[in-house]
């Protein structure tokens, strides 16, 4: 499921979206995240509800609902050992509540009884939730989709309407095993918006990250053809006080790029684990996650590594835990702000707003780690958006050349204390036509 989120501007939107089923994160069948969930075979059978294709109020007409559904299970096949074997079903309810379901997995959008039970009193928040079954040994049996039939799903962008095909992807993540990503432009992240959001389509969702795409090859593997597939780093943090840094947002970014490759979240023992990293030179950060003004830490650089097929590298490290006074929550374009990612095109400059707490232009500097973006200078401005957030923008310039795939920026106080908004920038093939054009005084 997709959570709510809000969406500040100068007249504060807000916008709602959730998702069931932390960048990437498996699931668990246990408390003590020692058996992730994951089917038992490549061969995934799933079953579609005529629900989807007959007429309804539900679905915009000529939407491209077979076409949407075929694109979003190559998507998964493309990246991972999995293949999915389809039917199409009159059945409209999925499994109700129990250990166990009736061994089908669908997905429909029927507005039946039971499928409705699974919004609760959540149905304007909600785009569509996945129930998993799954039996002792963490191996999933079942796993039922719905999307929720009081919205309104598109597959060409229409205003307010939810991109049908976006939300299918994500939602076929957690049906294979795959949790919420804290890597802001993944499309197993936690927030999605509407078509409209940035005045743009919503999607940035139906082509999976690096960081999807690491996640489910840890899961399954990679494909046959993956020659240079797969690696993993590991390790495990401390506070400077010797307590373990739990709910870490531990990332690795490609050496060379700069582009966010995959990610997770420390546990309670501070151990994090990154797998399924493709054979190249990665460097690996942390920051605290917890977003607790006055007890989040700055972000520290845990080294760099070089990844091959089949080895684990281990960089563990004892932070420093310097504490910052600012603290970023929201990442915009086109005068709002929310939690989703902003997409942009190689070979253009666009505006991009970040909104927190104690953010101003006079006290911060923004920066890249890829040689492909970079700020121009003076054009940090500061906005006012009312006393829950502190607004500023900035304008960058994307190389033509970039490769594809989701990258961050950082903030960094007068003190040097630090914050990443880790794949908050994804760079996409569709259109980002909004190009800035600003002009700045010369020299």
């Amino acid at each position: 499921m997709f959570k709510t989120f809000k969406v500040f501007s100068v007249w504060l939107l807000l916008l709602s979206f959730s998702l069931q089923a932390t960048a990437y994160e498996t699931q668990f069948a246990d408390s003590g995240e020692t058996m992730r969930l994951h089917w038992n075979t490549k061969l995934i059978p799933i079953a579609f509800s005529t629900s989807l294709i007959k007429p309804n109020l539900f679905i915009r007409p000529d939407s491209d609902i077979q076409g949407a559904i075929e694109r979003s299970l190559e998507t998964w096949e493309n990246a991972a050992h999995v293949k999915f074997q389809v039917s199409w079903t009159d059945k409209q309810s999925v499994s109700p509540t129990g250990k166990s379901g009736d061994g089908a997995s669908l997905v429909t959008i029927a507005q039946t009884p039971e499928n409705l039970l699974l919004f609760g009193g959540d149905e304007n928040v909600v785009s569509a939730r996945t129930r998993i079954f799954f039996n002792r040994k963490g191996f999933i049996t079942e796993a039922d989709i719905v999307l929720n039939p009081y919205e309104q799903f598109s597959t060409d962008g229409s205003f307010g309407s939810f991109d049908f095909e976006a939300t299918l992807t994500h939602e076929i993540g957690h049906l294979l095993g795959l949790d919420h990503s804290s890597v802001t432009g993944a499309t197993m992240h936690e927030h999605q918006g509407r078509n409209g959001v940035y005045n743009l389509p919503s999607y940035s969702s139906r082509t999976l990250a690096e960081d999807d795409i690491a996640g489910i090859r840890a899961l399954y593997g990679a494909k046959l053809s993956e020659e240079d597939c797969c690696g993993t780093v590991t390790g495990k943090l401390l506070q400077a006080n010797g307590r373990t840094a739990r709910d870490f947002q531990v990332w690795a970014e490609e050496a060379e790029s700069g582009r966010v490759a995959a990610g997770v979240l420390s546990n309670a023992d501070g151990f994090y684990r990154i797998e399924g990293l493709r054979s190249g030179q990665y460097k690996v950060y942390a920051q605290d996650f917890g977003k607790i003004l006055g007890k989040s830490f700055s972000v520290e650089e845990l080294g760099e590594v070089s990844i091959a097929r089949g080895k684990i590298q281990t960089l563990s490290k004892k932070l420093k835990s310097a504490t910052k006074d600012f603290d970023l929550r929201y990442v915009g374009f086109n005068g709002q702000v929310s939690e989703l990612a902003v997409p942009v095109n190689g070979g253009k400059s666009y505006m991009i707003y970040v909104g927190g707490v104690n953010l101003d232009s006079a006290n911060i500097a923004i920066g890249f780690n890829s040689p492909y973006i970079s700020v121009t200078p003076r054009s940090l401005t500061n906005h006012k958006y009312g006393a829950d957030v502190s607004v500023i923008s900035f304008e960058i310039n994307v190389a033509s050349e970039i490769p594809l795939g989701e990258y961050s920026f950082f903030v960094k106080s007068k003190g040097t204390e630090t914050e990443f908004a880790v794949g908050s920038l994804t760079v996409e093939t569709f259109v980002n036509a909004w190009n800035s054009h600003r002009l700045l005084p010369l020299d």
